[in-house]
């Protein structure tokens, strides 16, 4: 299969992408992989900071990630898995910059923008592998889809050694000054006990593989594993 980029990360808002698998685009980047993010919503409706700010933060996220950032610019709050609008919009993003695979929000989380984007991932990355489905770019799909875990937690299928990378996700995160500053009003994401669970998971889900930091992912297909003895550390 022809690709153009070796992934895509697809969020409902700025940051979260780097809240959800930050480390793992850092650890793709600094292994040579091709990747890029794509924000769906304008982020209007935080309670943290302007549009503006939104959009400059996240673009000095992602240059600390080491990859390239757009922005559809739908609605935040509103975003829905069945807005035509939307679907083509994706189904052309998708045809045009080829993803070998996508990562994208769990189908079950807090958010319901979130969930809406899960949704609309699943369905338009099928729908663009379909020849007959309109749209001015050439069918594509990717082969696989893969869900960060979300605030509604359990047990991820698999998990991505990110101990190399934690720091550069913290730094990607640190990035959106207004929604994790110490101005402004008190949100969920805002004080320290947020970052101290996304410490305390990052180091829970590492012990379950025997690394300082991991990420936890889930996908509704088993992803094939070519060589086996690749995933012996061999510290036993």
């Amino acid at each position: 299969m022809n690709t153009d980029l070796d992934f895509l990360c697809v969020g409902a808002h700025a940051d979260d992408v780097e809240l959800g698998m930050g480390g793992t685009v850092a650890k793709l980047v600094r292994l040579g992989k091709r990747g890029a993010i794509l924000d769906l919503s304008d982020a209007s409706m935080g309670t943290r900071g302007t549009v503006e700010e939104r959009t400059r933060e996240a673009l000095e996220a992602a240059r600390i990630l080491g990859v390239p950032r757009s922005n559809l610019g739908f609605r935040d709050g509103f975003l829905d898995s069945r807005d035509p609008a939307l679907r083509t919009r994706l189904t052309e993003y998708v045809r045009r910059v080829r993803p070998a695979v996508v990562f994208t929000h769990p189908l079950r989380d807090r958010h319901p923008d979130h969930e809406q984007t899960a949704q609309l991932v699943r369905d338009m990355t099928f729908l663009s592998g379909l020849a007959k489905y309109p749209s001015d770019e050439v069918a594509f799909r990717p082969s696989r889809v893969f869900h960060w875990m979300g605030a509604r937690d359990g047990d991820p299928d698999f998990c991505v050694d990110v101990s190399q990378d934690w720091e550069t996700r913290q730094k990607a995160i640190a990035a959106f000054g207004s929604q994790f500053g110490a101005e402004g009003p008190t949100t969920p994401l805002s004080g320290q006990s947020f970052r101290d669970f996304l410490e305390a998971r990052g180091r829970f889900l590492g012990s379950r593989i025997r690394a300082k930091m991991a990420e936890g992912f889930y996908c509704d297909e088993l992803p094939e594993i070519f060589d086996p003895t690749t995933l012996c550390k061999g510290d036993f």
